[in-house]
């Protein structure tokens, strides 16, 4: 995403720098940015507690002299001590709020939510007001050509296996209650890595449903865009989440979408309008609407009208250039901070 972000406005001609603080780089992100994107890494351990990185980042800071520090993380906002620096930070809020990611929330002049889902958490839980930003894709890349059936149902699932999250477990016990039914013609491909793939792999195995769900790990964002249409629903069972980026996607490669009845991802399809959803945290109503888009056919006006929505409303280039925006009204503001 920030890459992407960074992309569109340097060929606007803007100077745009990203400053990574830990030693973990996604190397395909990397090479994906434009060369004229200054990149830089402080190769700080996960977990260390030196104050080497941090001093390094004032010092950078203080000799870039950017007009805008946009961070993506707002507790890095504690490790900033230039007054020159602190007066130009904004940041994104990428989720709904929670202890981690919002406890230096105030030490931003500006704040950026990327839905409007984002925007009331913000001021329900932390009594601060903030601005949207929408997320934005590049629906070009992504393709949208049908290709032959072969009988087979196939779901995907894009995302961090993170179950307590992004529910995955409700989608595998979904599919495990429709196999027991008699579906057999279905299967699961779930991409992504992380902490519960374990957890999940065992489910699986526990619900005796091994030849239905495929664990494809974590591929690169072309892999995904040139695959996505190759399946025929797209599901998205979140317990929380504060957007939703794979559903964007997932619309501009014209794959139906079923997505849990909560937060940023109902904000995405517009309650049901662009998409279908189910109860959060709800196998059965999972099932049950997975099984209508096993024995219906896909309303295809719904689907072009969501293809439409996406790549006008979720653009990347849009998302680019109302930074741009946000940007030149914080600056021609004289860095006020909003209240």
């Amino acid at each position: 995403m920030l890459t992407n972000i960074a992309n569109e406005q340097i060929k606007l001609d803007h100077d745009i720098s990203i400053i990574i603080i830990n030693d973990i780089i996604n190397e395909n992100l990397r090479r994906s940015l434009n060369p004229r994107v200054r990149f830089v890494c402080l190769e700080r351990k996960v977990g260390s507690k030196s104050v080497a990185p941090v001093i390094k980042l004032n010092l950078l800071l203080y000799r870039l002299k950017p007009d805008i520090i946009h961070l993506h993380y707002a507790s890095i906002a504690k490790y900033l001590f230039f007054p020159s620096v602190q007066r130009r930070i904004c940041v994104t809020m990428h989720d709904v709020c929670s202890k981690n990611n919002s406890r230096y929330l105030y030490k931003s002049r500006r704040i950026y939510a990327i839905s409007n889902v984002v925007k009331k958490d913000i001021l329900e839980f932390k009594g601060l007001y903030s601005e949207v930003v929408l997320n934005g894709i590049k629906p070009e890349l992504i393709n949208h050509v049908s290709k032959e059936r072969d009988g087979h149902f196939r779901i995907v699932q894009v995302g961090r296996l993170a179950h307590l999250k992004k529910g995955q477990h409700i989608l595998i016990q979904a599919v495990a209650q429709l196999v027991k039914q008699g579906y057999d013609n279905l299967e699961l491909s779930l991409i992504g890595d992380g902490d519960s793939r374990e957890y999940l792999e065992n489910l699986v195995k526990d619900l005796g449903i091994k030849n239905h769900v495929l664990f494809l790990g974590a591929r690169e964002q072309l892999y995904i865009f040139a695959h996505l249409h190759d399946y025929d629903l797209f599901v998205q069972p979140s317990i929380f989440e504060g957007f939703g980026l794979t559903v964007t996607e997932a619309m501009a490669a014209k794959v139906p979408v079923l997505v849990s009845e909560n937060q940023g991802p109902l904000e995405i399809i517009d309650n049901g309008n662009y998409g279908y959803y189910f109860k959060n945290q709800d196998v059965d109503d999972c099932a049950d609407k997975i099984e209508l888009f096993i024995n219906h056919k896909n309303d295809v006006e719904q689907i072009e009208k969501a293809y439409q929505r996406v790549t006008e409303l979720y653009n990347v280039k849009t998302t680019a250039i109302n930074y741009l925006n946000k940007y030149r009204e914080f600056i021609d503001s004289g860095y006020v901070k909003l209240r």
